[in-house]
Formats: structure tokens, sequence, C-alpha cells
């Protein structure tokens, strides 16, 4: 009978990790934690926290950046390499991007900052530890399907395939921990790409071409991942320095995505998403056909999903008034003929759309 490693824990055991050089932050995490129902341990430097992940297992690491002997970073730097099943969220008092989308690269689950609202926290320990549980059994699925492929040779295609439907799950699941952080209404990013894929049909694209479109529309928003909850949640009206840390989430996206390999063009539409045709966009002010047309696409679904969806700021729009607003910036926000193409599909199909992956 196999027993588990240090670092790493079945579902049934989940336990939680606090390192925080503050007395009273780590407290008021384990506390508000436990009374959620998450075993909790915590430690006061990186170091402490590192050796006990080396005797004992854990799910979760909640880590603050600043601290003495062994920052955040160098701790989630060393759990990537040591115990790559472990979860981990990272705290930090500044609001610094270069840093979230370090973290994130490292392999960071999410980003707080402080002062944090402990619902929030309560909410991203809830999604990485879903997330946790989902990549260790597509990492189990993808071993038990190699172990097949290297017995019988015949079953590599088939092993092949379903592999590709694990990564595929996988990454949608990481979509949904980021609609669920409440910037936009639930499923928003399956809409988009499957509006996006849709309109597609329009145009003249090849295969791999549809594969990179699917990709960009499904992670078109995945920079937000790197703009603070505060700003993310805001039910109010946001200030003009809070807009600008929105408008950040394209240059993460694209940093987030550029060292991917196969997602190098992906990153290219990530980036470009929010330009628009007549040059007013951000963050490059590309103009017309300087603008991919991948990213002109799924502008227009975009913009067509965020108006029919009800948002912290104001309730659903009819599709009519989103096709309104859509025509009348055609040529300037919107490419005209993405939108001429756009008002060819029947309304019928963008519902059909909208109710499979209304969450």
């Amino acid at each position: 009978m196999s027993l588990p490693q240090p670092g790493s824990l079945p579902v049934s055991q989940e336990r939680v990790l606090i390192v925080d050089d503050e007395a009273i932050v780590r407290n008021l995490l384990s506390e508000y934690l436990r009374e959620q129902g998450f075993e909790c341990e915590v430690a006061g430097t990186g170091r402490e926290a590192f050796d006990k992940l080396g005797v004992s297992a854990y799910s979760l690491v909640i880590a603050d950046i600043r601290m003495p002997e062994m920052n955040g970073i160098q701790l989630l730097e060393n759990i990537s390499q040591r115990f790559p099943d472990v979860a981990t969220i990272v705290v930090t008092a500044v609001c610094d991007i270069q840093t979230a989308i370090h973290t994130m690269k490292q392999g960071a689950y999410d980003y707080i900052t402080k002062p944090f609202n402990l619902e929030h926290v309560g909410e991203a320990v809830k999604r990485a530890l879903q997330l946790r549980r989902t990549r260790i059994d597509s990492k189990r699925i993808s071993q038990n399907l190699e172990a097949l492929v290297r017995k019988k040779a015949f079953a590599l295609s088939s092993a092949l395939h379903d592999l590709k439907d694990q990564h595929k799950s996988t990454l949608e699941v990481l979509i949904k921990a980021l609609d669920a952080r409440g910037h936009e209404t639930q499923c928003h990013s399956q809409r988009v790409q499957a509006y996006t894929l849709r309109l597609a049909q329009e145009f003249d694209f090849d295969t791999l071409q549809l594969m990179d479109l699917a990709r960009g529309a499904l992670l078109h928003d995945i920079g937000k991942i790197g703009v603070p909850d505060g700003i993310l949640l805001k039910p109010g009206k946001l200030t003009q320095d809070e807009w600008g840390e929105i408008r950040k989430h394209p240059t993460i996206g694209y940093e987030i995505l550029k060292g991917v390999k196969f997602l190098d063009r992906v990153a290219w539409m990530v980036l470009c998403h929010h330009e628009k045709y007549d040059g007013t966009g951000y963050p490059q002010n590309l103009k017309g056909d300087e603008i991919p047309l991948e990213a002109r696409i799924f502008a227009v679904l975009d913009a067509y999903d965020a108006i029919t969806s009800t948002r912290p700021y104001r309730e659903a729009m009819s599709p009519e008034v989103a096709r309104t607003a859509i025509v009348g910036n055609a040529g300037t926000q919107f490419d005209p003929k993405v939108v001429e193409e756009f008002l060819k599909v029947q309304q019928s199909e963008w519902d059909d759309i909208a109710q499979k992956y209304s969450g």
C-alpha cells in the first residue's frame, strides 16, 4: 500500500499552510479558514514553511511575499520544484503587477492583496483546491495513458486523443476559476469562445487557425488574474486609476502566455483584443488590419456578451440593445466586415449558445 508523499494529500485530508511573518495576519487567516471547515497550520517564515512541507503533507500554501530568510517568491519557486502537487496563493500588501505575473508563471493559483476581504480569501481557497484536484486527476489520467501506450503500441492514437481532451478540460476549469472571481458573469469565457467559433464559420480559416482562434477567445481575459480583487469585484463606478489597472489586463495576459511556444499566436491575439478599428483602443493604438482578424472577431462577441450579461454595476440588456450598440460602433470600435458577418447569423443561434453556457 502506497503512502502520500510529503507536500501532497488526498482530497479527504486536505490541509492549508499559512505563511506570514506577521502573527496577527496568519492567526486571522487561520482562524477564519478553520471556521470555514479547513484544517490549517501556520508558519512565520518561508524557511519554516518549507521545512514543514518536507515532513508533513499539505494541499495548499498561502504565503506572504515579503518575509525574512526566504521570501514568498523563493518559497513558491521551491514548492513548484519539490512539491508540484501543492497549490499556492500569494498574499502581498503591494499591488505590483509584475510580481503578479511572476507568481503566475511560477505556478501560483491566485494572487490577493492586503488589506483583504476574508470572504474573498475563502473563495480563493476553494477555487485553488478545486483546481488542484482537477490537475491531479488530469495528471493521473495522463500517466495511465502513457503506461498504456508503452504497453500497447496500437493504442497510441486513441490515447493521444484522450490526453488532448483531458488537457482541454483542465484549461476550461482554469477559465471557470477566472470567471468565478466575479469580475464578469459566470461562463463568460466559454460563451465568447462558442460565439467566436460560430462567427468564424463565415470566414475562411484553416484548421490550425481555428484552433488558435478558439484558444484566443477562451483566454482573452486571462490577464485579469493579475488585477486586484478589490477592483474586479467593485460594484460601483471605477475611478480613473482603477480603469488604468483594468486596462493592463491585455498586456498581463500577453506576458503570461508568450513564454508558451504553441500559444505565441494566441498571446498576440490576447494582447490586441481591446484595440479599436479606428486606432483609439489599447494598449498599442493599432488600427484596421494592423489588428489580427481573430482579435477583431472576438472583440465583437466579447462586447455582445458583456452587454447581454448581468454585471456588478448593472443588469443584463437585451440582444437587440447589444446588436444596436455593435452596429453603432462599426467602423470605430469594430471592424465593419466582422459586424456585417455577425448580423448575418440568426439571433436564435446566439440565443442557443447563451442558453447552453448560462452557468
